[in-house]
């Protein structure tokens, strides 16, 4: 377990360093919750970065946008107004950065939200929480590893469900058969773990995280429970009025996490297979480095599955087996054969 106290040290160490001057981060799905509570704590902490939000809203995000740059004056905060679960739109997001940045240092990733809806198709032809939660993300990284080999210590942070991989339908991995909510979750989580590690194969130089925060105070769980259909209605209303307001007591709150979000990102404890530089991150005593997805001849692959205490996750019962049938290869395969599809329609 990382104590909040060690998260908060490493943190202030990050300030004081000159490793945080002039960082160039870009930031999807950080106009609420754990990305915005990230993105505030490193508006605080990093020194003139230059940072890039996507969101649907800029009238909406206006109030954050006004906080960070109160906190940090010398920061350039540009917000992208773009719908990401559209992949021709990441595309245009990300050609916009490429443009602009000779490197990029840190991509974190929170976009999303939870439905027990039915497939919801976008123009695309892909389910649009779905995307969000797997094709986005894998678009936004692919498209940026040029910008991301430029940086000295380059870090892709995924707030998802590391640690709860779960056999997937491989011959379905986009959901479009007997679609449920909790079949899309599942091929989301064990889909990004999987993904993460072949590109790690190929890219050794960036550190990948893909965390299951736990229960954070941000809604999302209530607004899930709103869309519960049938016969499920009353029960998850119930829920929604009178137990999650006791989950909520003792869940994570925003600011934390976004003090949690921010070490993932800056943090000696997640060091690529083979860093670039002597820096990896900030150390601080008492926080070793983590445990990576892969270990073979006592070296980790840069690949970090992480519970709610930035702690390595215990192995996945199907990972040791879907890794030597090679079903990374087939999932990277897979992603790119779907962007295709999406691409396709949208052109």
């Amino acid at each position: 377990m990382v104590r909040i106290n060690d998260v908060r040290k490493s943190n202030l160490a990050f300030k004081l360093s000159g490793h945080a001057e002039g960082l160039v981060a870009v930031f999807v799905g950080a106009t609420s919750g754990i990305g915005m509570g990230t993105l505030k704590q490193f508006a605080k902490y990093a020194k003139a970065p230059k940072v890039y939000i996507l969101g649907r809203s800029k009238k909406a995000a206006a109030p954050l946008l006004d906080e960070i740059k109160v906190s940090n004056p010398e920061g350039t905060f540009e917000f992208i107004e773009s719908e990401v679960s559209l992949m021709r739109n990441v595309d245009l997001v990300c050609d916009q950065i490429k443009a602009n940045e000779k490197k990029v240092d840190i991509v974190f990733m929170s976009p999303g939200y939870l439905s027990f809806d039915s497939r919801v198709e976008s123009v695309e032809g892909m389910d649009i929480p779905h995307a969000l939660r797997y094709y986005t993300r894998l678009r936004f990284i692919y498209n940026l590893i040029p910008l991301l080999l430029e940086s000295p210590n380059p870090r892709v942070v995924s707030i998802l469900a590391g640690g709860q991989e779960s056999a997937i339908d491989i011959n379905d991995l986009e959901v479009r058969n007997n679609f449920t909510f909790f079949k899309a979750a599942a091929n989301g989580t064990t889909q990004t773990t999987l993904a993460f590690e072949e590109l790690a194969k190929s890219y050794p130089s960036i550190s990948f995280i893909h965390k299951y925060p736990g229960f954070v105070n941000t809604g999302v769980i209530a607004r899930l429970l709103a869309t519960a259909p049938g016969l499920f209605y009353y029960p998850a209303q119930l829920a929604r009025w009178v137990v999650l307001p006791f989950i909520n007591l003792i869940s994570t709150s925003v600011d934390e996490a976004g003090e949690r979000g921010l070490f993932l990102a800056t943090s000696a404890r997640f060091p690529p297979a083979k860093p670039k530089t002597e820096f990896a991150g900030v150390e601080v005593q008492g926080v070793p480095v983590a445990a990576s997805s892969v270990v073979k001849d006592g070296k980790g692959n840069g690949v970090y599955r992480l519970n709610a205490d930035d702690e390595s996750a215990a192995e996945s019962p199907v990972l040791p087996g879907y890794r030597l049938d090679d079903v990374g290869k087939t999932v990277w395969e897979e992603t790119q054969a779907a962007w295709d599809r999406a691409l396709e329609r949208s052109a």
